[in-house]
């Protein structure tokens, strides 16, 4: 296939994976939206289950190690179109394998005419290359938001995402290549990296449809950012499904399987919306919800991360996504959602990228604490979810809550060597000294609601 076909195809895909993102979104909704689901609901089904939080202020030693292990992108760096590969977010199962790029092949098996052996110079020498911006979000991103959280996983804010540029080829040129026998329905694809979850020793291993395969977005990539993936990015070669959270795109890629169907593993059913952990109702996760984040801005207080901005007018500006589907506006809040005036928005970046936008703030007075917010509103009408207390689904996933950013209003914060106290909002951060912090709970849910917010 030439470059322009497979740009064409690529291009065609959007347009059906918006279609099928917002009859996803509906189907999530009716299963866990919170007019259908809740908290206690979950408690009532579930008295003996212990992997939920009963509050937000209790981050286990497990979760630690995990988010220092899978970290999530630098926030600041929304000012960038596209995110610096360091500065990506990354969710590590089990451990980085170290693959060799020059030796390393991915095998292409199962209902196929032909069995394929590829290296990453193989897929490199192949013609229809694409270079797309793609944003892809952990599947977790919001789970602090949730207060019954899992917490046998990573504790996400909404900071796990990143739009990076990713050069590859279209899996179905792949495919075609290898050549469909007529019973092929499944592709199950497999990653090197191995441990121990849901009580099995396995292989990182996710599945799509034929029909999702061979739509012509799906990618076998082999560069990030104009250069070889990373070994904490999969390298040297992985999937990219753009439109999809991050738990499709596999990473150290080992095979391809073509299969009949039925295969059902355990990341297909640990990466679903549920009620229950045995729903029989399970959902598995797809396409993205609709996002809008801000760059924080002025300076961060070290430890607390409160944001100090001199008084004058200030730009507020960050990114907004709904996978393939187009943004249709974002709002800002200076005033944690009380009011909301629109921001100017700019073109997206590509088909499955982000938007850029912008508002002029410019805060009454000094010495004034504000809470600013942002949410997003897209072309198939799905907006973000208010921010609640009773909002449940088990795996806490695709949680879409604004963001919020605790700022200060200070001249001094404009001035290299001037004393600043934010003493309180330190204090803030542990329950014992809250009374000592005097901050009201607004102000304490705008600083410590969704640790990555600031």
């Amino acid at each position: 296939m030439s470059i322009s076909a497979a740009q064409g195809a690529f291009t065609e895909a959007a347009k059906v994976e918006a279609e099928r993102a917002a009859a996803h979104w509906r189907a999530r909704e009716a299963l866990v939206g919170e007019e259908h689901w809740s908290k206690q609901q979950q408690r009532e089904a579930e008295p003996d289950d212990w992997t939920h939080t009963e509050g937000r202020d209790d981050i286990t030693a497990a979760e630690l190690q995990l988010a220092k292990r899978c970290h999530g992108f630098h926030i600041e760096t929304l000012r960038a179109d596209t995110t610096p590969t360091a500065s990506h977010y990354q969710l590590i199962h089990y451990d980085i394998p170290l693959l060799c790029r020059e030796t390393h092949a991915v095998n292409v098996t199962g209902l196929v005419e032909r069995d394929l052996s590829l290296t990453c110079a193989d897929v490199m020498a192949m013609p229809d290359q694409l270079s797309e911006p793609v944003t892809m979000c952990c599947a977790g991103t919001g789970r602090m938001s949730q207060k019954n959280r899992l917490w046998t996983h990573v504790p996400w804010g909404p900071d796990a995402i990143g739009c990076a540029m990713w050069t590859g080829v279209p899996l179905a040129s792949v495919l075609r290549e290898a050549g469909l026998l007529e019973d092929a329905k499944q592709v199950v694809f497999t990653g090197a990296d191995r441990g121990l979850e849901g009580g099995k020793v396995q292989l990182f291993q996710r599945s799509l449809s034929l029909e999702d395969a061979m739509r012509g977005h799906v990618l076998l990539v082999h560069s990030m950012n104009g250069e070889a993936l990373p070994p904490a990015h999969g390298a040297p070669l992985r999937l990219v499904v753009p439109g999809w959270y991050g738990m499709a795109s596999v990473k150290w890629l080992t095979s391809i399987e073509v299969t009949a169907g039925g295969w059902w593993g355990h990341q297909m059913n640990a990466y679903s919306y549920k009620r229950t952990a045995d729903d029989e109702q399970a959902l598995p996760l797809q396409q993205l919800g609709c996002r809008a984040l801000m760059a924080p801005p002025g300076y961060p207080d070290f430890f607390s991360r409160a944001r100090l901005v001199p008084p004058g007018t200030v730009r507020i500006e960050g990114k907004a996504w709904a996978g393939a589907v187009d943004i249709a506006r974002v709002e800002f809040s200076s005033d944690g959602g009380a009011s909301w005036q629109s921001a100017t928005l700019l073109p997206k970046s590509g088909v499955f990228g982000w938007s850029s936008w912008f508002v002029e703030w410019r805060p009454a007075e000094e010495g004034e604490t504000y809470v600013l917010s942002c949410r997003a509103f897209d072309a198939q009408g799905r907006a973000q979810e208010a921010p609640s207390d009773d909002a449940f689904n088990w795996g806490s996933y695709a949680l879409t809550q604004p963001q919020k950013v605790y700022v200060k209003v200070e001249a001094a914060a404009g001035e290299l060597g001037a004393a600043l106290d934010c003493e309180r909002e330190a204090k803030a951060a542990k329950e014992a000294l809250r009374g000592e912090a005097g901050l009201s709970p607004s102000l304490v849910d705008a600083l410590y609601r969704e640790p990555g917010s600031q």
